[in-house]
């Protein structure tokens, strides 16, 4: 419905349920890509998926994405987790206090760039789709909140490919897991992309901008508390 696969989701609930913190963090993954599928061929019917945008992104997403699931074997990511956190409270502020902003025809990716890459290490590191990030990052930039949402599903849909490889290679998924998972995401991604395309698109906005904020203050909390 928001634009991205769910892992993000998942993983702080999986930890809290006692299941292991590599297993918690990479076994919604594969989950995740699937559910972006099933989002994506709807959004697709509806003409919503800006592809230029999806193509630029991914260029340097999936290399910052390799980099960073790979340096899950040396780097603790609990801070990283933290400062993702606080990244979203301040985007959905903004979201929520903001008027509506202009459709740009264009987005300066030029600028840009680096912020990809980085938004795919973060990715790569918390074995995470990235879509919680773009998402709110194109409505920010101005493109509008549906098209944001589904350009959003179509960058996670394929940048989750080399994450999921390179987390399995280090034996971080729990197959089984996953396949639990499976038999409630599946066909709930479907019916939250269809409420999106129905949706209004102010109110959705409004939702959207909300559902961030609260799960990023979440987040933070939940984070905090496993740090202290």
């Amino acid at each position: 419905m928001f634009g991205f696969g769910g892992s993000s989701i998942s993983t702080p609930i999986l930890r809290i349920l006692s299941v292991s913190p590599y297993y918690a963090l990479a076994s919604p993954l594969p989950i995740s890509m699937v559910s972006s599928c099933i989002a994506s061929m709807r959004y697709y019917k509806e003409n919503l998926i800006d592809w230029s945008i999806t193509k630029e992104v991914l260029i340097f997403l999936i290399p910052g994405s390799i980099v960073g699931a790979y340096l899950t074997r040396f780097v603790s990511g609990e801070y990283l987790m933290l400062l993702t956190g606080v990244f979203l409270i301040y985007i959905s502020l903004r979201l929520l206090l903001e008027e509506e902003q202009r459709t740009c025809s264009k987005i300066n990716l030029l600028k840009l760039r680096l912020t990809w890459f980085f938004i795919g290490f973060v990715s790569g590191m918390l074995a995470n789709a990235g879509g919680i990030l773009i998402s709110p990052l194109l409505v920010f930039f101005g493109v509008r909140i549906k098209r944001a949402i589904a350009t959003s599903i179509s960058i996670a849909l394929i940048g989750s490919l080399p994450v999921i490889v390179v987390h399995s290679l280090l034996n971080h998924i729990d197959w089984l897991l996953t396949a639990f998972l499976s038999l409630g995401v599946i066909p709930a991604s479907y019916i939250g992309a269809s409420i999106t395309v129905r949706m209004d698109r102010r109110r959705l906005k409004n939702l959207y901008g909300l559902f961030l904020f609260l799960f990023s203050m979440y987040f933070v909390a939940f984070e905090l508390t496993k740090m202290f």
